[in-house]
């Protein structure tokens, strides 16, 4: 299955910006942990210089490790462990068994302008330095506070003080990011539409394209410089093909206009030199050379006809038909064409319908005359009409030699004719041609079914009516 481009684009508008949401969370989730850090620095800090300046006694020890594991956001005060370390080198006040693996010697500041803390009153500031240290399969952040009284220690596990804020975050971000997607996803498809419209104007002008339209232009106005670029060239284009149309229209109209007369009178002098003749041998020779002419006629006919139809100027005649009793008529005259074929039809009574009387009789002839042309020996023919809702549908149908798929394609091209025309070499070409432009003409459609190789069926499809404010007529209206 191909891909449309707006679906492309939708994709690679997505995941640009999927890429660019993932960099923005895991920017923001790293600035909020270095957040997180400072603040827990700063806490450990404060803490520090309580342990430095804490009183020694048991029971304070415990209070204050309790209300410090509250303020460090720690789930109890397991997570912690702090000392407190006079300038003899005597302890006072500890809370926790202190490790050797936690030693304070190797400690210098990590963040020279910020890891201090004033004491109260006048004086120098208490310097504080930070260090992270493994302990236990557990990283630790320590805090050494030094003041005049002594030394605070201070240590904190690091894999409970984010705790909080990652359950926050898991808590938050699946709802919000799931929201963010369905708002991306929409964004990205109306985008991608938005971006679409002048090609969809675009293509749905050349959808709508026919002979006749062909001196539409689309307008620029509004459009954006790239878009108006590509208007420009399509309008240009369209420009050079109408002219070259109606050239080509103008030719095939004006020459056979200008053939029609010299045919007419090189006709009549045929057939006054044949009537003026009794040599049977020279009849013979000047019935052939007038048959010859009067086909030569009938092309030039058809081409007046195709070059109104491809300008848009055939003329039509609407009137109310009886579609049943032109079909028996010409159905009539061609069983008497048929030789060992089997002709069957299916017409039913009454089947009536809008529409050019002339045009649509040799509409149906030239159908009829190309299912028997092509009509295999001890072949079938079938003819079947219908009506459906509002319009009329008649099948032509016959048995041939296999048509492969490459011809069947050109059936409706001007001046073709099928190699195995079942010995009949007397067709011009444009039989199917013209009918498809008078089945046009009539609002209708004339196509070729997918059937097997050996088998020919042409569907042809014509409205009721010409115009929707025309009502039915009656029996008696019918002419």
């Amino acid at each position: 299955m191909r891909l449309t481009f707006r679906f492309k684009l939708f994709v690679a508008s997505l995941s640009v910006v999927s890429m660019l949401m993932a960099a923005v969370l895991w920017a923001g989730w790293a600035a909020l942990l270095r957040q997180e850090q400072d603040r827990l620095d700063a806490r450990l800090c404060q803490e520090a210089r309580r342990v430095s300046h804490a009183e020694r006694r048991d029971e304070s020890a415990q209070r204050l490790a309790a209300d410090m594991a509250a303020k460090l956001h720690l789930p109890s005060a397991d997570q912690l462990m702090f000392l407190q370390r006079f300038p003899d080198g005597k302890t006072g006040m500890q809370f926790g068994q202190w490790p050797a693996e936690l030693q304070v010697t190797e400690i210098v500041p990590e963040h020279a302008g910020r890891d201090t803390v004033q004491r109260d009153g006048a004086g120098q500031p208490d310097s504080c330095r930070l260090k992270t240290r493994q302990w236990q399969q557990v990283s630790w952040r320590v805090a050494v506070l030094t003041a005049s009284e002594g030394e605070g220690l201070v240590a904190a596990d690091l894999a409970d003080t984010g705790a909080e804020l990652r359950e926050a975050v898991q808590q938050q971000l699946p709802p919000v990011l799931a929201l963010a997607l369905l708002l991306t996803g929409v964004a990205a498809w109306l985008l991608a539409g938005l971006a679409l419209r002048p090609v969809n104007r675009l293509r749905e002008s050349m959808r709508s394209l026919t002979p006749r339209d062909l001196g539409q232009r689309l307008s620029d106005a509004g459009a954006d410089a790239e878009f108006a670029e590509l208007i420009a060239t399509y309008n240009n284009m369209l420009e050079r093909l109408e002219i070259s149309f109606h050239q080509a229209s103008r030719f095939s109209g004006d020459a056979a206009h200008e053939l029609r007369t010299p045919l007419t009178i090189l006709r009549g002098q045929l057939e006054q030199i044949l009537s003026q003749t009794s040599d049977t041998t020279r009849q013979s020779e000047l019935a052939e050379i007038l048959d010859q002419v009067g086909k030569l006629n009938g092309i030039t006919r058809r081409l007046l006809l195709l070059s109104r139809a491809d300008a848009g100027q055939l003329p039509l005649h609407p009137e109310w038909l009886n579609l049943s009793d032109l079909l028996d008529d010409l159905i009539s005259d061609a069983r008497m064409l048929v030789a060992n074929q089997q002709l069957e039809a299916s017409i039913p009574r009454q089947l009536q319908l809008q529409a050019d009387n002339v045009l649509l009789q040799q509409l149906l002839n030239n159908l009829i005359s190309n299912a028997v042309r092509y009509c295999c020996p001890g072949g079938w023919i079938r003819i079947h009409a219908q009506q459906r809702d509002t319009e009329m549908v008649v099948m032509f149908s016959n048995q041939c030699l296999p048509v492969p798929a490459a011809e069947r394609a050109r059936f409706f091209e001007r001046f073709y004719r099928a190699a195995n025309a079942a010995g009949h070499a007397d067709g011009s070409g444009l039989g199917l041609s013209l009918a498809l432009e008078i089945a046009r003409a009539h609002h209708g459609s004339l196509r070729l079914l997918d059937t097997p190789d050996n088998e020919v069926s042409l569907e042809l499809r014509l409205p009721l009516t010409q115009a929707p404010d025309i009502r039915l007529p009656d029996d008696k209206d019918v002419i």
